[in-house]
């Protein structure tokens, strides 16, 4: 099923994206210790690390009235461009992607391939998720 995003600038501006599939990927921050004599590592759970998020967003090309038509979806790349291009976190809301609490995320890389079929471009999206943090010192 394809999920539909929306994706918020920091200045307010938004982009729904109708046509993307998403894959999230968490890594956990383990050390592993080796001891002589002992079989296996001792394993100390240190914290779970960010999301890995990957997007692939379909864009169509659609005229004045939403309907599509067969011409190369310039506009809508322009368009999502802008906030792939962004230097900062991008708020981003989905369903798939509330279910793990991800409400933000910072893009590292995106790449499109041209594609034959003239009215649809595929881009691919690499993101890390990101969330508000307070760091505390209790050294004053």
């Amino acid at each position: 099923m394809l999920t539909e995003l929306t994706l918020c600038k920091e200045n307010g501006e938004t982009l729904v994206v109708n046509d993307a599939v998403v894959t999230v990927t968490q890594e956990k921050h383990i050390v592993r210790t080796t001891l002589v004599g002992l079989n296996g590592t001792i394993k100390e759970y240190i914290c779970n690390g960010d999301y890995d998020i990957s997007i692939s967003v379909g864009i169509v090309a659609v005229d004045s009235n939403g309907q599509i038509v067969d011409e190369y979806p310039k506009e809508g790349i322009r368009k999502i461009r802008e906030f792939l291009d962004e230097n900062k976190a991008v708020d981003v809301t989905s369903v798939f992607l509330s279910i793990f609490g991800i409400g933000r995320m910072v893009v590292t890389r995106f790449s499109l391939k041209q594609e034959t079929a003239s009215n649809r471009q595929t881009i691919e999206v690499r993101a890390l998720s990101d969330e508000d943090y307070v760091i505390k010192s209790t050294e004053y």
